[in-house]
This record gives structure tokens, sequence and C-alpha cells, in this order.
């Protein structure tokens, strides 16, 4: 049975080592001003050389998303950044700009082709193949049948979204930030306007008079989950996590939540142990409200409110680590911890680390709680590093189950 790569978003160095731990086969990330999260996820030239490294040691294969629209005036330094790239040795470059695609193609390093290019037939692709492209991501309104055409008719690797946020616009070209904001979402810059809410009202075509109907976030679209059946996915040449803004937390659970299903679905357990696990799994990070997306016809895209089935809250910042005896000093600055909280420990080398707190002590005695102001040594389940945060893990109470949200194909 074919093995999907589990493609995970990075957009900061917490996100990447999260990613790896969690079982990532690849990772994408952004360079400069050229790509769909110029604004707020972004590297430098030198961030790639590092994380090639990262990623090299790890196994893992590092993309660089070059899709956002490219003007005259960028050509040159388009040209420079992939030089560098290819002096690198990424694994592959994403685009959809002619000048991205025939450069990268041109220097030789492996292309793929973004959603940006809505891509929905096999004909579009046969054409984009004789181009040197090697990966295609088809639009995200193609469904499932229309997908596996593309599949089965060219030579492409294609590689699918399964979980993440779902934008308005026709795969993603929008320019409501562009209007309101002079920001554009094709550039990189955007505003997300379509998540604020609005006042919604009928006004007479007759008489000018208008009518309120209520607030509600008529433009923010549900982010899409295929944990239920992802296993009508496996075709597929890779499984793509929407998620280079969000944090250390989500990149984790999303990337572990998929990559088990996966395995899974490959040690024919999939019937065995399903899927529910994994989906209150996923519950746990802040997510708006679950659709399927377009996979089988179009989804419900209206949202009411955003959820998480945790909340995380400050606890403090590691200090010192002592390797030889898994014991970190931990500084409490805000909320208490006591035995048997669950935490999470976050930091630039160390990713996320989520344990049971076990053991605390403050000059060599057990302590059950540690308090705002105290400095406690903490027993920790893998190496930490001083400047890393610990975060207290609550449960909230959440009362939209797996079978109030609507939208979603259940097998």
């Amino acid at each position: 049975m074919k093995k999907p790569e589990i493609l995970a978003p990075v957009g900061h160095y917490e996100g990447l080592h999260s990613v790896i731990k969690a079982g990532a086969d690849a990772v994408y990330m952004g360079v400069g001003k050229i790509n769909q999260r110029a604004l707020k996820s972004n590297f430098t030239i030198e961030d790639v050389k590092e994380i090639r490294k990262i990623t090299q040691d790890a196994g893992v294969r590092q993309y660089v998303v070059l899709n956002s629209i490219v003007f005259e005036e960028d050509l040159p330094y388009i040209n420079e950044i992939l030089h560098q790239l290819k002096e690198i040795g990424v694994d592959a470059v994403v685009g959809w700009d002619m000048a991205v695609l025939s450069k990268s193609i041109e220097l030789g390093i492996e292309t793929h082709l973004s959603t940006m290019a809505s891509v929905s037939n096999s004909q579009a692709a046969k054409f984009y193949e004789k181009m040197g492209i090697k990966r295609v991501v088809p639009a995200r309104e193609v469904k499932l049948e229309g997908l596996l055409d593309i599949k089965n008719k060219t030579n492409l690797e294609i590689e699918i979204f399964i979980h993440g946020a779902m934008c308005m616009a026709v795969s993603g070209r929008c320019f409501l930030s562009h209007d309101v904001f002079e920001k554009s979402g094709n550039r990189g810059e955007c505003y997300q306007v379509c998540r604020h809410e609005f006042d919604v009202k009928i006004v007479s075509k007759n008489t000018g008079t208008e009518f309120l109907l209520g607030s509600d976030y008529v433009l923010s679209a549900r982010d899409l989950v295929t944990i239920n059946f992802v296993d009508r996915l496996i075709w597929a040449d890779s499984w793509k996590i929407e998620g280079r803004n969000k944090n250390a937390d989500y990149a984790y659970m999303v990337t572990y939540a998929y990559r088990e299903a996966r395995d899974r679905i490959l040690n024919g357990e999939w019937d065995k142990k399903g899927w529910k696990d994994l989906w209150d799994m996923l519950e746990r990070v802040y997510h708006r409200e679950w659709d399927s997306g377009f996979y089988f016809g179009e989804g419900r895209f209206g949202l009411n409110r955003s959820i998480a089935k945790e909340k995380k809250l400050y606890v403090g910042e590691i200090i010192k680590y002592y390797p030889k005896i898994s014991v970190a000093e931990l500084k409490v600055v805000d909320n208490p911890v006591s035995i048997g909280d669950t935490i999470h420990i976050i930091g630039k080398k160390t990713g996320l680390i989520r344990q049971t707190v076990r053991s605390m002590q403050v000059e060599k005695k057990n302590i059950q709680q540690a308090d705002r102001g105290m400095v406690v040594g903490l027993k920790t389940d893998d190496k930490v590093r001083p400047g890393d945060k610990v975060y207290l893990i609550k449960q909230v109470d959440i009362s939209d189950n797996i079978n109030n949200n609507h939208g979603l194909i259940t097998k």
C-alpha cells in the first residue's frame, strides 16, 4: 500500500522541532517576501541554511515556498533567491508564477506547483508536467473523483490538503485585505479581514430602508478536517497540513494525529483502532468549526465560533537543566502547577514536550504544588533548555462533539 508523505507547516523554530518530533516526513516554509505568509511566518536565507542541516540530520525533506504574485521589479530578487536555494540544496521549491517555475526548473531544482495555480483537471496538470513540474497541489475546490483523475491520467505526484484553515476565495486568491487595508493577500500580507464579525443587513431597493439581521462571521470559512475519512486519501503522494502561522502545540498535535492515522492504515489497524481518539487529540488545540471541504461536494463554510478542547496557561521559564538526572529548574512567574498536571514545555530548539508533572522539589524536599515566585526542580521526560517556556494545560468543556459538526462526512 502507498505511503503518503506527512507534510507539515513550519513558521518558526519551535514548530520545526515539534513537527519533526511528531513524525513529519517533510516540512514547508517561506523565505523572504515572495510567499503567502510573508507578513507573519517567515525565514531568512540564513535560516534556510540552518534548517537544511536540521532536516537533513532528522531525515526530513525541506520545501521552500515562493508562491505569491511576482512583479517585474521582483525578478532580480527571485533569481537571487533561487540561486541561493540551489546552492543550499533544498529538496524542492513550491511556486505558481511562471517566473519562479521556469527559473527553478532551469536550475535543476525539484519544482512543485502551488494550489494558487488552480489546477482542477488532468489536462491542465499535463501542461505543467511537460514544463518539468514534478508535483501538483490541485485547487482546493476539486472533488475526490477529480483528484483521482489527475492522479491516474498523469505521472505527477499529487499533494492534497488534509487539515487546517480554508479560505473563502478561490484557491486563496483574494482582494479583500488589499481593498480594506491595502495589504495584498496575494503578496503574503493578508490581514484576514474575513475572520472578523460582520453586521448583516438587508437594504430595500425601493425605499432604502435597512433591516439589520444581526452579526455573524459570514466570510470566515471553517477548518478542514479529514481524520475521519483519511483512509480514503491513502493514494495521495503527500498529505499537506495547513498552518504556518500556528503555534508549536498545534503543529505537534496535528502532525502526530495524521502520522498515527497513516501508520494505522498501513499496518492494517485502521478498522480496529479507528479515528475517534485522534479526533479527540485534534480537538485539544485551537480550531474553527470543522468541515470536510470539497472532497464530497461543496462544504458548509459558515462559522459561528472558534473552539479548542484545551487551553494553555503560562507557568514560567526553565532557567537551568541537569541532563544527568533529567531535572530542570523552573521559575514559576504566573499560574501555579501541581503534581499530576499536564504541561507543555516549548522552546526554539526543544520544540514541544507534553508531559505529566510527576515530581517537583525545593531544596531536595518533594512538594505537591509550585506557586508564583518559586524556583523548583522539575523532572522532565526529555531534554529542555534555559529559556524554554512552560505552560499548564487545562481541559475546556465543549458542548459540540463529533455528531454536532455539520458539513462533515463520516463513514
